[in-house]
């Protein structure tokens, strides 16, 4: 018995003698993160700068961009928001990030590997980057989007309609769910652009498509997998677990996708001149048939082809839906920036057979309403990280120690008071030229120089022409057609609190679409 209780004696000590081990660790290792570490001198709350939890948190709620929002208020433009990270608001960080030379690197945590193997233009690099990009630059030129208008204004056509079929009596209607028809215009035609064809079809149809549906869902999955990729060895277990969670779907995609691009090529006919192919159709996929090459010294593999197209449909349609009911919400909201952009439209096209892709391209108003609405609501509100070299690197005058990690707060150095004048406020005026009389002078304390939503440099968003296409044709037909009306004055205040990962999970937007007298 005496030895039994001397057993247990000693299991005790062990347990304290671990735990106390374990305290001086974590005391010392917190005390290094705090003190000795390269980037103990830049300020942050204390937590964040010993622990990665925090932050994975956080981004795994969708409320990083508003977190981060708040610390960059409370401690400046430059905040160490983990370990071995830093996230800055300055508006020279533009160019010293993202077009140095040579090119910083990715984090390479800050993005999911490809499913099949394949990169796409958002995960390559380096040289892998380079060529895939030259190879895509065909699709997004401007020959290629005169050649893409018809099928961007044919799905704006079909919202009217669906926005007539909804409402019912247009002069009475029903409420609509304009986030919704927005969701279905984006996927409808960046589909029909990467691969051929409509997957969906949601504007004819009745019921929303699986795709339609599981894309913010399948956003957050990837946040998740982000933010445990730090945890070794828990993001195996749980990246396993999450996968097979979503493995019947992904190989659904995989298949649907595979199907539509091998259709695509099929009718496009390989042995025809580019000429002919191009008179034939014109998508983001006619420019690349001469691009093939399974190599994958010149051109593009075919599995890079079906990575790339699946890219271009997450971020056409996420983004765009994003955007297009963002807009409306604040011109509702405003309701004289509303009438001020129907102004111009209706000014502009005596009808709506006029309102094209080209003939868009000019209306100051309406590129300044979606400036603004890219600053107030940027749909992708992420940082965009980069590993700084061993060597270190100097961001706008200050020293960065290497081999950590820095990237700018795309949201919020839209919206900080220090760069912008009332800047949570949806002002499209601040983007006129200065000779336009709606413009006013106290919007020169502007820090234009932060503002970048397509990036800059070798990196930076190859589409946003096809971006700004489509939402100026859809914002303009819209504004042709209907008056539109609120259905719940209360959801004013509460529409733009929105989770986000990737991109904002945005809300439903009801309306009622009054044809216009």
């Amino acid at each position: 018995m005496a030895w039994d209780k001397l057993s247990d004696y000693r299991i005790v000590d062990f347990l304290w003698l671990c735990a106390g081990a374990y305290t001086l660790y974590f005391v010392g290792y917190a005390l290094y993160f705090l003190h000795l570490h390269p980037l103990s001198r830049f300020p942050g709350p204390k937590l964040w700068a010993i622990s990665r939890v925090p932050w994975a948190v956080s981004n795994i709620k969708g409320d990083l961009y508003q977190t981060l929002g708040k610390l960059h208020e409370q401690y400046g433009p430059i905040v160490r928001i983990a370990p071995d990270e830093l996230t800055t608001i300055s508006p020279n960080a533009w160019k010293d990030i993202y077009v140095s030379k040579p090119l910083l690197l990715k984090d390479p945590y800050s993005q999911t590997p490809p499913l099949n193997g394949a990169h796409s233009l958002f995960t390559a690099e380096g040289a892998t980057h380079r060529r895939i990009r030259a190879a895509l630059a065909n699709s997004f030129s401007d020959k290629a989007l005169r050649g893409q208008a018809n099928i961007i204004e044919n799905y704006v056509a079909q919202l009217v309609t669906r926005i007539r079929r909804e409402a019912g009596d247009t002069q009475n209607p029903r409420e609509i769910d304009l986030t919704k028809l927005y969701g279905y215009t984006a996927f409808d035609t960046i589909t029909d652009l990467s691969l051929g064809e409509s997957l969906a079809r949601g504007l004819e149809g009745d019921n929303e498509h699986g795709w339609v549906k599981n894309y913010f869902f399948h956003a957050s999955f990837s946040a998740v997998r982000i933010a445990l990729a730090r945890f070794s060895p828990l993001d195996i277990f749980l990246g396993l677990f999450l996968l097979s969670m979503t493995r019947k779907a992904r190989q659904r995609n995989w298949k649907v996708i595979t199907g539509a691009l091998n259709r695509r090529l099929a009718k496009m006919g390989l042995e025809k001149s580019v000429e002919e192919r191009e008179k034939q159709r014109y998508d983001l996929i006619t420019p690349l048939v001469d691009r093939l090459d399974e190599s994958g010294e010149k051109g593009l593999t075919r599995a890079e082809l079906l990575t790339n197209g699946l890219a271009f449909v997450i971020a056409g349609s996420q983004l765009n839906t994003n955007i297009m009911a963002t807009a409306t919400y604040l011109l509702l909201r405003h309701r004289e920036t509303w009438d001020c952009l129907v102004r111009e439209v209706r000014g502009r096209f005596a009808d709506p057979s006029e309102i094209t892709v080209q003939g868009t391209t000019d209306m100051v108003y309406m590129d300044a309403v979606i400036n603004e609405t890219l600053r107030i609501r940027h749909p992708t509100p992420i940082n965009l990280p980069r590993v700084v070299p061993p060597e270190g690197y100097v961001v706008d005058g200050i020293a960065i120690p290497g081999n950590s990690v820095i990237g700018i707060n795309v949201q919020n150095i839209q919206n900080d008071p220090s760069l912008w004048v009332e800047p949570r406020v949806f002002h499209p005026e601040r983007f006129l030229p200065a000779s336009d009389p709606r413009y006013d002078s106290k919007f020169d304390r502007d820090v234009k120089e932060a503002f970048a939503p397509f990036s800059i440099g070798p990196r930076n968003c190859i589409g946003y022409k096809l971006f700004f296409a489509q939402v100026r044709v859809a914002l303009a037909t819209v504004a042709w057609n209907f008056d539109l009306q609120w259905q719940e004055p209360a959801q004013e205040e509460s529409w733009l609190d929105q989770r986000a990962w990737f991109a904002f999970e945005p809300r439903p937007l009801w309306v009622k679409p009054v044809e216009r007298r």
